[in-house]
């Protein structure tokens, strides 16, 4: 068997939503990952999409996909047998991740469970906390959810059209971005800790690992004093933006100097199709010469050139309107010129490039009880290691699935206590 970048190490994740990917990321990397679920399983196990469009605890995809190659015991933190069971767990690992609120934080702290006192009996321990605003200052105990991270870290602003109001980006981007920047830092801790044998803190603010995902807002601000705004799909200069194609659509970045092919190319491009009209003409190849984005800070400059510009508009619209995706993309890398492809998903699941490149993968992943397995095909890992590749070993876990293999046979608890424990609630 190959061997993984983490093995032997085994984490405890403890998260709600907001920390699935870095479990995941770590997972992957071939980590024993045990997640810790309250009695009757995550509560965001019943977060639709569902296999079959069924709903049900065992059927979420969204919890397949964050979720396989895990782990699953249950543990009840709120009993007190339950926080002696959860001290005997964390003595087998090097690693805890939650994502616990100030308030349950606060709570378990006074019964025992503080990070502190496991990382003072465990040196080496490193302790991953998620967290929307941080462990301390004013902010710290303020509830928090994804589409408020995005809010808070000023991304949402960016988001929408010019004439409406700000808009949440899909795809519970804070949780994923705080995720990686989680798992970031807990890497490093290990590293420091393999170096020597001292464990640390790790803390991720939502609102500050979203923070830095504002493209040039920052620099606006600290250059030119403004907040950026948002630009939705208004096409500011010719050949700049989004466009729609014969089938779908395009994201072109043509003609800017130093990126690229010049706009020359771009009428070259068309006029070879017979569709350049007349912008073969010297005002417009001139214009497009001496093409620079300053054009955009200075009003004058729009307002001088707002002919030219606006036909130019006109022309290339109507040139990408005439072909399909796949051709503007292709042509256009072939010609140096940046244009991408705006992919569907259905693009992304029959790309021939992926499919050369195996980066797709299969999973039986088991459904409810009395039920066949689902047969999935995984997205795969986000990067390639040539000597300790990352893989999906094993599927998402069903409730509890690994509670007699971990507490029994790994942590050591009499078969007869486990069952026992079981009767009063504790796992």
């Amino acid at each position: 068997m190959t061997q993984t970048a983490l093995d032997g190490v085994r984490i405890l994740d403890l998260t709600s939503e907001m920390g699935w990917y870095c479990g995941k990321l770590l997972a992957d990397l071939g980590a024993d990952v045990i997640k810790v679920e309250p009695v009757g399983g995550d509560p965001s196990r019943g977060r639709a999409p569902f296999w079959q469009s069924t709903p049900g605890r065992e059927t979420s995809l969204r919890f397949w996909y964050f979720n396989a190659n895990k782990r699953s015991v249950t543990l009840d933190l709120d009993q007190y047998d339950g926080r002696w069971l959860f001290g005997e767990l964390v003595n087998t690992a090097d690693m805890v991740i939650e994502s616990w609120t100030a308030a349950e934080r606060s709570d378990l702290a006074e019964h025992g469970v503080d990070p502190d006192a496991y990382m003072e009996a465990q040196p080496a321990l490193i302790w991953v906390s998620i967290t929307g605003f941080g462990l301390d200052g004013p902010k710290a105990g303020w509830e928090v959810t994804d589409i408020v991270a995005q809010a808070a870290a000023g991304i949402a602003t960016l988001a929408g059209y010019p004439d409406g109001a700000p808009m949440r980006i899909a795809g519970n981007q804070a949780y994923a971005v705080a995720g990686i920047s989680a798992a970031q830092g807990a890497l490093l801790a290990l590293l420091q800790a393999e170096a020597t044998g001292g464990g640390q803190r790790v803390e991720t603010s939502m609102q500050e690992a979203l923070s830095i995902c504002q493209e040039t807002a920052h620099l606006n601000w600290d250059f030119l004093g403004k907040s950026r705004e948002r630009v939705g799909e208004s096409q500011r200069l010719p050949g700049i933006g989004t466009y729609e194609t014969s089938d779908g659509y395009i994201f072109s970045m043509v003609g800017i100097p130093g990126f690229g092919a010049p706009w020359s190319e771009v009428i070259q491009w068309m006029d070879e199709y017979g569709m350049a009209e007349d912008l073969t003409n010297p005002e417009y190849l001139d214009t497009f010469a001496g093409f620079d984005l300053t054009i955009l800070l200075v009003e004058e400059e729009q307002a001088k050139h707002a002919a030219t510009l606006n036909r130019a508009q006109e022309v290339i619209s109507k040139f990408y309107a005439s072909k399909t995706t796949l051709e503007l993309y292709e042509e256009g890398q072939s010609r140096r010129l940046l244009i991408g492809q705006v992919a569907t998903p259905a693009d992304i699941g029959e790309s021939p490039h992926l499919a050369a490149r195996e980066w797709w993968l299969e999973l039986n992943q088991p459904t409810t009880l009395g039920q066949p397995d689902a047969t999935l095909r995984f997205p795969g890992p986000p990067y390639r290691l040539s000597e300790t590749p990352a893989t999906v070993r094993r599927p998402a876990p069903q409730i509890g699935e690994h509670n007699q293999e971990v507490w029994v046979d790994e942590v050591g608890i009499p078969a007869e206590d486990l069952i026992a424990f079981a009767g009063e609630g504790a796992i």
